[in-house]
């Protein structure tokens, strides 16, 4: 609300009606010289505090909003990089599928030893066969266990 007080020399100091607006605290002090008086005024400009709570809110939002899009850059990239490979791995896997069979020689298993970079990779252990095509860093070519693919 708007506060404006005259104090003139001399006398009786007055207050004009209070009314709303919406604007920053100010306080001016002006002197005016009329002929050989000089009169003083005050003014006083307020403003609501839920003005104010409201104006804070808007900036803390605004900020936290521009703070936050790095993060959600990150996210949409991950998101687009996981979707990527999920097709990825859905490929590998189609491509390292073999039909299962009842018996296998080891001559049969011998051309899955991990050489073929996208291929299955047999393991067998006792006669059960597996495909471990999901270790290929540990039974493909040059891997540790590479020994073992492709044999019984």
């Amino acid at each position: 609300s708007i506060s404006l007080l005259t104090h003139l020399k001399g006398i009786e100091s007055f207050a004009f009606p209070k009314r709303r607006h919406h604007y920053a605290k100010q306080t001016h002090s002006m002197t005016f010289q009329r002929g050989q008086r000089l009169d003083r005024v005050d003014t006083q400009l307020t403003v609501e505090p839920t003005i104010i709570a409201g104006a804070i809110a808007t900036a803390g939002a605004a900020a936290w909003w521009v703070s936050g899009s790095e993060e959600r850059e990150k996210k949409a990239k991950y998101s687009e990089w996981e979707a990527r490979e999920r097709e990825n791995q859905l490929e590998r896997e189609s491509l390292a599928y073999i039909e299962p069979k009842e018996q296998w020689t080891e001559e049969e298993l011998k051309p899955y030893n991990g050489d073929d970079e996208t291929g299955p990779i047999l393991l067998a252990v006792k006669g059960d066969v597996f495909n471990v095509w999901k270790g290929r860093n540990f039974y493909g070519k040059g891997a540790e266990y590479n020994i073992m693919a492709g044999r019984d």
